[in-house]
């Protein structure tokens, strides 16, 4: 299948409210909510997406769940919308904020595990901290209208079994220049490359 996905997402209603994908199959069609998510596709605000989709009829599905699963074959097109305002929301403050992917090789990969790494930001002194994994980290943070810039990090000098995953978040970290929160998700860029992307924990 070929799916379009619009540059904004938009409300659905059903149990509880939540941000949705707004998705067409043919260009001259009026978008629609798109209730389900598509496995594998990391979706960015304000930009036009052309996708290949596979579609799988689930068995035995859930009552309030669709009736098919649907899988990210191929991105066809990402283009800037000509449109888009971004709405610069403020990223929560002192709030522990756990990291659900992690780019390896230029791929979003998901983080499962024991020690996942964490952010916190303290706005008021301009600091970060959390825990790498394995050692806990510190450092300064710029927040500027969608603008950050991490530096100074330092952190403990634990030696632990496997260190590949608090090595390659640390690296990450000091590199990000922008930030883009909504809908739950927190990403970090290196300009265009998104790098880290965290969870807002539910209330």
């Amino acid at each position: 299948m070929i799916f379009y996905v619009a540059d904004t997402k938009a409300d659905c209603y059903g149990v509880s409210s939540r941000p949705c994908l707004q998705v067409k199959e043919k260009p001259g069609e009026p978008y629609a909510l798109f209730y389900s998510g598509i496995d594998g596709f990391t979706y960015e605000e304000g930009y036009n997406y052309k996708l290949e989709i596979m579609r799988v009829k689930r068995e035995n599905p859930p009552a309030d769940a669709s009736a098919y699963t649907y899988y990210l074959l191929k991105v066809l097109s990402k283009e800037r919308s000509k449109t888009y305002v971004q709405k610069v929301i403020p990223i929560p403050d002192q709030v522990s904020l756990p990291l659900a992917r992690i780019s390896r090789n230029g791929k979003m990969e998901q983080v499962s595990g024991g020690a996942i790494p964490d952010i916190s930001f303290d706005k008021r002194t301009g600091r970060i901290s959390g825990k790498a994994g394995c050692n806990r980290y510190f450092g300064r943070v710029v927040l500027d209208n969608g603008k950050l810039i991490i530096s100074g990090v330092g952190s403990t000098q634990m030696a632990c079994t496997d260190m590949q995953l608090e090595s390659l978040y640390l690296k990450h970290l000091s590199a990000v220049n922008r930030y883009q929160f909504n809908s739950g998700i927190l990403q970090l860029y290196k300009d265009q490359e998104l790098l880290l992307q965290f969870t807002i924990p539910e209330n």
